[in-house]
């Protein structure tokens, strides 16, 4: 070969030199087809490798969007040829991505490229650029490619599949990435090891806010695992109390059932959804740990039933003739309470002295209370009496009674 070069005067070397001159004065198209020649005429894969990433460049500079996307799909197979590390291709990966959405049609769809990227990071286990890159993930189209994403996604994260044994979808990827694609169906499979069932343990799907109830997480172990960590997402209508966690890391044999309570509290009405439960766990002599999350449950959580409590206190402030009442409310429900009226009913023979019939309260928060006082007066020409009884009445904005109690005054 060298021979072959030397009568023909072909020198690789000298040519990439022309590249490099002519990108530097502007001329990228030119310097694209002179960098792909060199790639051609170069021996050593690290210079094929170096000019092709060069000639993608300039393409790149030219505008020659659909050429740079050929040329960076091309770099990333020879470098996956060459056994390099899947993380050594991502730069190309994410050029190649960034040239087909500079394409009106791009030669090599763009889902393909997000495919790859996906079964990349799957491959080396790195769930959390996995999770963070399909958060992100908008599809440019709806094709084979997209639905492998989705149902792969499905898949690592599903909790079921390991009885089913349900592979990664075999889509068009070229022979280079079989050695990835290989090895993120077996990562696939390990994430499958651990099934999380949720349940409330009265079934029930009607909660009522405030009041506390019980939550179950049966975990299921397929293989000999270690138990990492654990975290239920709750959301903002409500709280956990109390769980019966274990000490992390938690091991769990072949076959093994356990089951976690978790005590929670709704704060707010409406639809709760619950969950998922994620864990992560460990499988003894191998690295890396695997992600596994249940199903949510949602459940409807009603209003708390207004509840309001009144009480009355007397003290006599002159022998048989004038009282002073202390009137109390409290909300002992789980609601707020708003525009709370509370009335008074005064036997004939009784006049308010002090205070007022009708008190208002605009808000009662729950577990607060309020007190205020009246003083009332028996009429001077009742110098005799027994039984007379102060009544209240408590009412809220639409004017339903809540609460009511009573008093009795009486002497000689």
């Amino acid at each position: 070969m060298h021979i072959l070069r030397r009568i023909f005067r072909i020198d690789p070397q000298r040519d990439f030199s022309k590249g490099r001159k002519a990108f530097d004065q502007g001329k990228y198209a030119l310097a694209s087809k002179i960098f792909l020649k060199t790639h051609n005429q170069f021996d050593t894969i690290d210079m094929k490798i170096i000019s092709l990433e060069n000639a993608a460049i300039s393409a790149e500079y030219a505008e020659m969007f659909e050429r740079s996307l050929e040329l960076y799909y091309r770099t990333i197979l020879i470098k996956l040829h060459t056994d390099q590390l899947p993380k050594e291709v991502l730069q190309d990966v994410d050029k190649a991505i960034y040239m087909a959405r500079q394409c009106e049609d791009p030669p090599i769809p763009i889902n393909k490229i997000f495919y790859m990227k996906f079964l990349i990071f799957l491959s080396q286990k790195d769930f959390d650029q996995l999770n963070a890159f399909f958060k992100k993930l908008k599809f440019e189209a709806s094709d084979e490619y997209s639905k492998a994403i989705e149902k792969s996604w499905t898949l690592i994260h599903s909790s079921d599949t390991f009885e089913k044994k349900e592979p990664l979808p075999q889509v068009g990827l070229p022979n280079e990435f079989y050695s990835i694609s290989e090895t993120a169906e077996q990562v696939m499979q390990r994430c499958s090891l651990c099934e999380i069932f949720l349940k409330t343990t009265d079934q029930s799907e009607l909660i009522q806010k405030g009041t506390e109830f019980s939550l179950s997480a049966t975990l299921t172990a397929y293989a000999n695992l270690s138990i990492q960590k654990i975290h239920l997402k709750t959301g903002t209508r409500g709280r956990i109390l109390t769980s019966s966690e274990p000490e992390f890391p938690f091991r769990m044999s072949t076959g093994e059932n356990y089951s976690i309570i978790f005590s929670l509290i709704p704060n707010l009405p409406g639809e709760w959804l619950l969950g998922p439960l994620s864990l992560v766990y460990s499988i003894p002599s191998e690295s890396g740990e695997y992600p596994v999350v249940s199903k949510p449950i949602s459940f409807m959580v009603e209003d708390a039933a207004p509840a309001l409590k009144l009480t009355m206190e007397s003290e006599t402030i002159e022998e048989d003739l004038e009282y002073l009442i202390t009137i109390s409310a409290e909300n002992v429900g789980k609601t707020a309470l708003q525009d709370v009226k509370i009335v008074s009913e005064i036997p004939e023979g009784i006049k308010i002295h002090e205070g007022t019939k009708e008190k208002h309260i605009s808000t009662l928060g729950e577990g607060e209370s309020f007190q205020y006082e009246i003083r009332v007066r028996f009429e001077l020409d009742r110098t005799h009496f027994s039984g007379y009884i102060v009544k209240i009445n408590g009412y809220i904005e639409d004017d339903r009674r809540l609460s009511k109690s009573s008093i009795r005054l009486g002497g000689n």
